[in-house]
């Protein structure tokens, strides 16, 4: 994958922030759920690299829903 991993985290967070502030009542938001272990088993390294750069891992399906919404932004 192709994508500055600065920007993806910046992404991430407004991601994050959104559903933070919307309770998780997002549109999309159980499918991007349920995507992400998908992702992550087809495309390991990349989230290796960003939960390594962030600092802390991904453990909440809101963070694996902002992962994903950040990935479909930045794709």
């Amino acid at each position: 994958m192709n994508i500055n991993i600065a920007g993806f985290k910046k992404q991430f967070e407004k991601e994050y922030s959104f559903l933070y502030d919307n309770r998780d009542k997002v549109a999309g938001y159980d499918e991007a759920v349920s995507a992400f272990d998908n992702f992550l088993s087809a495309h390991n390294s990349f989230v290796c690299a960003f939960v390594k750069y962030r600092g802390d891992m991904i453990t909440s399906d809101r963070e694996a829903a902002a992962f994903m919404f950040a990935l479909d932004v930045l794709s």
